[in-house]
């Protein structure tokens, strides 16, 4: 019988198909997937009443169908005055006594494109099915990709008999470790999820909680407000961390805009290899590594990976710290580093892990002599300061016209506010010598003038 309703389905639908039309709710709470309706949703059938109208020429031949393929059979309404009627200007057709997973086919005669063509249009309706459990996969260890699962589920049959799962719109609230601003904390999650017998997360909850699921197809759609269902608490053993380091190492240059002491961590090499021109690196760099991971956490492993090795994302064989946290870690090679960070946890013979990556190149060393500086307090070139990238040992004397050395220092990171003995140093040209090793073993002696400016007073 199943096949003989196929084949009566089939060649309605065989027939030529403009298709021109709409689906609309006229009585009861339900709503329609979208404009062609595959399916018609309503909170209680029997309530219901819904219309097909077209923008074509006045529905002539009309033809009516309810289709029950549980039932196995084909119903034409063309009889049943109560259970359809027509506009006056019999381009509108209402259905009412509706029948929950039933098929409404509307055959019709369309004379919109100069000759008579068969048309038709179908839609599904389907009783509602309230939302009524949802569950998770208990004494299994998952690390990643949670799904949960949904009951009941609600399905239709197209015009072709092929039943169909209908997504359903949730809201799901929960918790999880997750990075706010430059710090991880347990923050609370809300998603908007799709799903028709289950639902994937978008972010693991890397602590326990348990799920708050509302119904958004009811209480947006129907207009119902039902009330959220909550599971049982979900035991996490995933683990996350999200790695932070800082150095007050710094470089300065006047082409600079400014020294970024932050190396961000990505979750993959390539994104790491990507943002390596981010942060701005020069030797001695020295690191403070935090790793900031979950509670589940109990391994952590470092490994620092350099030169090719790092160009390759080959950590194997590499220098490796285990440990929570790093200080005072040096890198000082003029070339490419990169980090790998993996947390696990190790327990009952299962592990869940976690990687995230950062990456950053060396400068070379070198220096930036300026040949000015206007030492008059508006906080603009005050000092003659040396900028650089990479230096190990810096030494500068300067002289005055008569061979006075008026300022002395080992310190790169200062400079010379053109002061002498505690009074204002004459404006004019005076003489550096600089003597510099970079990290990288470059050496250098560099002599020339410097002009000091000052505003007459």
């Amino acid at each position: 019988m199943k096949r003989r309703i196929l084949f009566l389905l089939i060649s309605f639908f065989a027939a030529a198909n403009s298709f021109s039309g709409t689906f609309s709710i006229t009585g009861g709470r339900g709503f329609s997937n979208g404009k062609k309706a595959d399916y018609i949703i309503f909170e209680k059938v029997s309530e219901g009443s819904f219309s097909f109208s077209t923008d074509s020429l006045a529905l002539r031949g009309l033809k009516c169908y309810k289709i029950t393929l549980g039932e196995e059979k084909i119903d034409s309404l063309l009889l049943k005055a109560d259970e359809y009627t027509l506009s006056t200007d019999s381009q509108t057709v209402t259905f009412n006594n509706l029948s929950a997973n039933t098929g409404y086919l509307i055959q019709y005669k369309d004379y919109s494109y100069g000759e008579e063509l068969d048309s038709y249009a179908y839609t599904c309706v389907v009783e509602f099915k309230p939302l009524q459990s949802v569950s998770f996969p208990k004494d299994t260890v998952i690390c990643s990709d949670l799904e949960l699962a949904i009951e009941p589920v609600m399905e239709y049959f197209n015009e072709y008999g092929n039943t169909k799962k209908i997504n359903r719109t949730l809201s799901v609230k929960y918790k999880s470790f997750l990075l706010k601003n430059e710090f991880p904390s347990v923050e609370e999650v809300t998603e908007e999820k799709d799903g028709t017998n289950s639902i994937q997360l978008s972010a693991m909850p890397y602590v326990d909680t348990p799920f708050e699921v509302t119904d958004l197809t009811a209480n947006n759609d129907l207009k119902m407000n039902v009330q959220p269902i909550v599971t049982d608490t979900f035991y996490t053993q995933a683990v996350v961390a999200y790695p932070y380091m800082e150095t007050h190492t710094k470089y300065e240059h006047e082409g600079d805009e400014g020294t970024d002491s932050t190396l961000h961590f990505y979750a993959t090499i390539e994104e790491a290899m990507d943002n390596v021109t981010k942060f701005r690196q020069s030797a001695t760099l020295v690191l403070n590594l935090y790793s900031y991971p979950s509670d589940m956490v109990n391994h952590y492993e470092w490994a620092f990976a350099e030169g090719e090795q790092a160009k390759n994302s080959d950590f194997q064989g590499a220098y490796t710290y285990f440990g929570k946290d790093i200080n005072a870690f040096e890198i000082s090679e003029p070339i490419l580093h990169c980090i790998e960070l993996t947390v696990s946890n190790i327990r009952n013979d299962s592990v869940c892990e976690h990687k995230s990556y950062a990456c950053l190149q060396i400068a070379k060393s070198q220096l930036y002599v300026p040949n000015a500086f206007t030492p008059n307090g508006d906080n603009i070139n005050d000092e003659f300061r040396v900028g650089y990238r990479s230096i190990e040992s810096f030494e500068i004397s300067i002289y005055d016209q008569w061979g006075r050395r008026v300022y002395k220092s080992d310190d790169i990171t200062k400079g010379w506010d053109g002061t002498f003995r505690g009074d204002k140093a004459s404006i004019g040209a005076y003489y550096y010598v600089i003597k510099a090793k970079g990290t990288d073993g470059e050496k250098y002696l560099k002599k020339g003038t410097i002009s000091l400016i000052r505003s007459k007073e």
